[in-house]
């Protein structure tokens, strides 16, 4: 696949990684064919999102498999547009913690009970 910038959008993705610690990488979403995928390398993680029909669904995918791995607070801004560069212009997309993360006052080890259904419902 050409990862030139002339055929991907460049994004800024921050958010609390899976050992709570704060970070901020830059993802690819990649435009071929009318398809978009979307990439994101972060230490040893390699997240690539299959082909879907627009920017917002390979940009969902990559949220939703950094959620399943335990990410919290995500948030992205597009910096580059091809080869544009956009720098702060573009507003930060906030997306929504998955349930399992918004119960305050709960331990993880309750927490994944009750996610693999073994905890009582509060």
């Amino acid at each position: 696949m050409d990862m030139s910038p002339s055929n991907a959008n460049v994004y800024h993705i921050a958010g609390i990684d899976d050992r709570d610690r704060g970070f901020n990488r830059q993802a690819q979403v990649i435009i071929q064919s009318g398809v978009y995928q979307a990439r994101l390398r972060y230490e040893a993680l390699q997240i690539d999102v299959e082909a879907v029909p627009t920017e917002e669904e390979a940009l969902q995918g990559l949220i939703q498999g950094l959620q399943e791995l335990g990410y919290t607070q995500l948030r992205t801004q597009r910096i580059f547009q091809g080869e544009q560069y956009l720098g702060n212009q573009e507003p930060w997309v906030d997306y929504s913690d998955p349930e399992i993360f918004n119960v305050q006052g709960t331990s993880w080890f309750k927490r994944i009970q009750k996610f693999l259904g073994f905890g009582k419902n509060e």
